[in-house]
């Protein structure tokens, strides 16, 4: 492999680690530097921009934001974020799920990062390893067709967007009574949370 291409692959490794509004920051300034890309550079910060300030509550997106937008935005929640909430390691996930009875005690490891890769759990790269929000795995059975769990990480994209799929369950949200979040209704009231989710989605306001 060339030298350029090894420093290809670290600049872009590099960039993967950044969080979102740091990231923006950092292509609108680039942009601006370009000669070429000057006349655009205006443009693209507004779109960023427009992405970083939605309202704060991610439960509902952007006001009056059309059902095809949402899920551009989606992606936008950033990582810090989503690994101040509880989470634990591969192992430890496993561990959790075959005491629940809910795995068999054989290689709970790899049936994880499958259905992770389906987008059924939620998985985040922490700082030195992948790790699970802990919530999810106190609910989650993947012996079910309608697990909850796995339906609505489905519904977020979670595959895809992760660290969103995260903050969604966890923030406080008027949607609910009490500004709880949507992870509360685990194990309650799980034709709500699916509504709940259907709304976030398609843009909806409850």
């Amino acid at each position: 492999m060339s030298r350029k291409a090894v420093s290809g692959d670290r600049a872009e490794r590099a960039l993967r680690e950044l969080d979102d509004p740091l990231f923006a920051d950092l292509v609108v300034k680039e942009l601006r530097r370009r000669s070429s890309f000057t006349g655009v550079a205006g443009q693209v910060d507004g779109t960023l921009q427009a992405a970083r300030s939605r309202a704060g509550d991610p439960l509902r997106g952007p006001a009056g934001a059309p059902a095809t937008s949402r899920r551009s935005v989606v992606p936008c929640a950033p990582r810090s974020a989503a690994l101040q909430v509880p989470h634990v390691c591969s192992y430890e996930a496993g561990e959790i799920l075959v005491r629940r009875g809910v795995l068999p005690d054989s290689a709970p490891t790899d049936a994880l990062r499958t259905f992770a890769r389906q987008g059924r759990l939620i998985v985040l790269r922490g700082d030195r390893r992948w790790v699970y929000p802990r919530f999810q795995l106190a609910h989650f059975d993947p012996r079910r067709a309608d697990d909850i769990v796995a339906v609505v990480n489905r519904m977020l994209d979670a595959g895809h967007a992760p660290e969103a799929a995260t903050v969604w369950w966890t923030t406080p949200t008027s949607s609910l009574p009490g500004r709880r979040p949507p992870m509360e209704l685990l194990g309650q009231d799980h034709a709500a949370l699916r509504e709940l989710a259907a709304a976030y989605v398609i843009g909806a306001d409850l």
